[in-house]
């Protein structure tokens, strides 16, 4: 057995060295691989025991069956057979043994340690204002190059009170209130389960710190927590959505709501209601959307929140439309438009910092375009084109959709499909599963359409990152 590993490794070490083998890395196909590997004597079983992936997973990827895209898989394949640097760059991973960033979007790297992805949280919470995109490298680049950050007084203290809650202090909360606020904003620009893990240990050391203080209404520090830790909980659903795992979202927003209650704070539960909307609305159950949001706007206080009013104001627009509710939809659009006018959504929670122009027009395209105001929908589309350079990837992927959404109620079937093609491919690049099911239904409402070029290709664009989604979470 000693003398068949020795053989293989050395057969390992001349294939690793071949041009055809560093191609397929290049292209990140693992089929390829291994179909590179069988090639040179490397037999499917032999992969499979090296990599700890079973060999009918091994089989399905090698004919195509299946397409790896989990950072995860990429992971075991060059661990297990031992891939020096030059293929393990190829394929998108660290040269050493331990990928400690992710890749995102134009090259952007940003770290995967929980402990550095709450301190970029942290600072960027602390900054107060809106981040563009080229100041979220500079402040990744000054993370990577700097360890002040980590030896700060307040992180002293936050270590502190991990391990004696009733530690718990003003510059505690502040730094916990401005990590929160950190991924509020972190989650506009980065794909979900970039952020993810860094979100799970923060709400982790916050709970840690609440178990160890007494409820006590007067206690201002621990109310304020409570409120971070809702805030937190309602992002970390949300997330949860993004990833497809609407089990684990609703777990999140009962522990917002828990917390929110706690603290007093129905503005959380309102928000938490607005996002558990999604979730029914991807499936076209547009009735339960509608109640969930009604439910929202009834909770949260007056005037509490305008920026928190408009979005969920326009989100029942939104839905009324959807469900064919003219006299609905054009009321609580002029709900979201009145609020919208004196909204300050930087300066409101941290969950209305979205809430820009852009955002807002996207709502006002999704619902105008559903109840036949075609023109004003188009007009405002032609108005979000013209300044896409300019919006977040995420969002941009949402806009055209909606415009995408306007063009088939009009008719025009390869504009629509051209929007809806673009917009899918932002989907995938910024892997927002959540709004892959609005991708769907556009699919569905072009089927007829699929002679023409324009379509077909979108068709096909559907199946491929439906697979993709797929398995990517295998």
């Amino acid at each position: 057995m000693t003398m068949d590993q020795a053989h293989i490794r050395e057969v390992l070490a001349g294939v690793f060295a071949r041009q055809d083998l560093e191609e397929v890395c290049k292209r990140r196909d693992v089929g390829g691989v291994i179909r590179v590997l069988n090639k040179y004597g490397i037999t499917q079983g032999q992969i499979a025991g090296l990599t700890g992936i079973t060999q009918g997973r091994i089989s399905e990827y090698k004919t195509g069956k299946r397409f790896a895209t989990a950072k995860s898989t990429f992971e075991s394949i060059a661990d297990g057979l031992g891939m020096p640097a030059h293929l393990r760059r190829s394929l998108g991973l660290a040269p050493g043994g331990s990928d400690d960033a992710r890749r995102v979007g134009d090259g952007l790297q940003i770290p995967t340690d929980t402990f550095d992805l709450q301190l970029l949280a942290e600072a960027i919470g602390k900054r107060g204002e809106a981040l563009k995109r080229r100041e979220l490298l500079r402040m990744v680049a000054q993370l990577g190059a700097t360890t002040t950050l980590a030896q700060s007084e307040a992180w002293e203290k936050i270590s502190f009170a991990l391990t004696k809650p009733s530690a718990l202090d003003e510059a505690i909360v502040r730094e916990m209130e401005a990590r929160s606020a950190g991924f509020h904003r972190l989650e506009e620009m980065l794909p979900a389960n970039a952020i993810f893990k860094g979100l799970a240990a923060h709400l982790r050391e916050v709970g840690t710190i609440l178990n160890g203080t007494a409820s006590d209404p007067k206690d201002d520090l621990r109310r304020r927590l409570m409120v971070v830790a809702g805030e937190s909980s309602v992002l970390a659903g949300w997330i949860a959505s993004d990833l497809g795992s609407p089990p684990t979202a609703r777990n999140f927003y009962d522990t917002a709501e828990k917390a929110a209650r706690e603290a007093n704070d129905l503005s959380i539960i309102a928000c938490a209601y607005g996002y558990r909307s999604y979730i029914p609305s991807s499936k076209a159950n547009h009735g339960r959307a509608r109640a969930l949001l009604a439910s929202a706007l009834d909770l949260l206080p007056k005037s509490a929140s305008p920026g928190t009013t408009s979005w969920l104001a326009a989100r029942h627009a939104e839905e009324s439309a959807a469900l064919g509710d003219k006299e609905n939809a054009y009321r609580s659009w002029a709900e979201a438009q009145e609020a919208f006018e004196i909204a300050d959504p930087d300066e409101d929670r941290v969950w209305t910092r979205f809430l820009d122009q852009d955002r807002f027009d996207a709502f006002r395209i999704a619902t105008f375009s559903q109840i036949g105001q075609l023109s004003e929908a188009e007009e405002v589309a032609r108005a979000v084109i013209a300044r896409l350079p300019e919006v977040d990837r995420k969002r941009a992927g949402i806009i055209l959709g909606d415009i995408a959404m306007a063009h088939i109620a009009h008719g025009s079937a390869n504009e629509a499909a051209r929007a809806a093609r673009e917009g899918l491919a932002v989907v995938r690049e910024t892997e927002s599963v959540i709004w892959l099911p609005r991708f769907e239904i556009l699919a569905k409402a072009l089927e007829r359409w699929r002679v023409q070029q324009p379509v077909r290709l979108f068709l096909e664009d559907i199946i491929m990152t439906k697979r993709q989604f797929s398995a990517s979470r295998q």
